[in-house]
């Protein structure tokens, strides 16, 4: 019985061996697949951004009208200020680098939104674009200033 009783202790921790292993494989295999589906994500918003920097009508399309604005208070306003922009008043921006105006756009990519945050080197601009997915683009959906 001693003999038996080594031998099922033996195969119950080949078992148990085998369980955590494939556990493993399935929860790595898990963690690949999120990361080639951020970055894929992040590809497609990339070319999102593009052409939502070059196409008016386009960016109209994928705006959130009244769009809301706000500005929040900096050194010489203690208060914040909120507006909205309905579809009439809005001017064609674009979200691209400038070397000549020193202004970067940096990417912050979230489960189910996106900021592009507008940084000007030296000037104190630093304003948040904030889209959501809708579907399978993305719609701005508000804009927040930063600047001070």
């Amino acid at each position: 019985t001693k003999i038996m009783l080594k031998y099922l202790s033996l195969i119950s921790l080949l078992f148990l061996i085998s369980c955590t292993n494939s556990r493993k494989d399935s929860m790595s295999e898990s963690v690949a697949n999120s990361k080639q589906d951020i970055e894929s994500a992040e590809c497609s918003f990339s070319d999102f951004v593009k052409k939502f920097s070059e196409d008016s009508i386009f960016q109209k399309k994928h705006i959130k009208f009244p769009l809301e604005i706000v500005s929040y208070g900096t050194d010489y306003e203690d208060s914040d200020s909120v507006w909205f922009v309905k579809e009439s008043e809005w001017k064609f921006i674009t979200l691209k680098d400038s070397v000549i105006e020193g202004i970067k756009y940096i990417h912050k990519v979230y489960a189910t939104s996106y900021i592009v945050t507008k940084l000007g080197e030296d000037t104190g601009i630093n304003i948040d674009y904030n889209f959501d997915k809708s579907g399978k683009t993305w719609v701005l959906n508000r804009i927040e200033d930063h600047s001070n």
